[in-house]
């Protein structure tokens, strides 16, 4: 074997290892989690007090990049593993209690520290308050009552006949109602002025409109105009108000919590 031959089977050697030790360095890492994907994956924990004593039987649900639940334990404690690192609200639900606080937002890192304290709910119209009970009729002359719809991400809206922004935002809200229903959305309507069962038949309406003619559940709501749509999160807190009507901007909102 000439020496050139030698020279070159040597530097193709030398090669191959190079190529071999970058190809274990790019593997798998003892002690990384990874999903199906490769992607890491991350855990998120916490802990929810009642008056100091662990609460038991709290529904908290995970929103925004992924949508799971899950209920405290005996110890007060829940856990969410084998998550994609990306962004999620986490999300305690009780009728009749608050949290403090309200929620979580954690982006893409494991986090085993997120501690609420639950106590008796006061109720308010401002974004960031608990949204208070209400009962009125819907078009089918069925009493509906708010808090029926516990555990869900609604948008409650006040509407009129007279109003041409409503009108034109009634074309397309049972499609917008179909879009989300199935991951747990519920879509209210109040009517302040007209008939229900017209405005849903005019408008081929499947979800709840409500009348309130008389105005008591807007009076707890108003503001100096209408459309006023709200985006209620699942323990029917108030994440959004506003006076008009922008589907893309709500649309964004009701995604944080779905």
């Amino acid at each position: 074997m000439t020496t050139k031959r030698i020279a070159m089977e040597l530097r193709i050697f030398v090669i191959s290892l190079v190529v071999l030790s970058a190809g274990f360095g790019s593997g798998c890492k003892k002690g990384v989690p990874t999903g199906p994907d490769g992607d890491q994956t991350i855990e998120i924990s916490g802990l929810i007090l009642n008056s100091g004593a662990p609460f038991a039987g709290v529904t908290v649900y995970l929103s925004w990049d992924g949508s799971k639940s899950t209920i405290t334990g005996a110890d007060g404690k829940f856990s969410f593993t084998n998550l994609a690192a990306r962004q999620y609200i986490v999300t305690p639900s009780m009728i009749g209690t608050e949290f403090s606080p309200s929620n979580y937002e954690v982006g893409g890192a494991t986090r085993k520290d997120l501690n609420f304290s639950a106590s008796s709910a006061s109720t308010g119209s401002a974004v960031g308050r608990i949204a208070p009970n209400f009962a009125a009729r819907d078009q089918n002359g069925n009493s509906v009552n708010l808090y029926d719809f516990h555990g869900q991400v609604l948008l409650v809206d006040f509407t009129a006949d007279w109003c041409t922004p409503c009108r034109a935002k009634a074309e397309h809200a049972e499609e917008f109602y179909q879009k989300y229903k199935s991951q747990g959305f519920m879509y209210i309507l109040i009517l302040i002025e007209g008939d229900p069962l017209v405005w849903a038949h005019t408008y081929g309406l499947t979800f709840p409109v409500l009348d309130d003619n008389r105005q008591t559940i807007y009076n707890m709501f108003r503001q100096a105009s209408i459309p006023l749509p709200h985006v209620l999160d699942r323990n029917m807190t108030i994440r959004y108000k506003t006076e008009g009507w922008n589907q893309s901007e709500v649309e964004d909102i009701l995604k944080k919590y779905l």
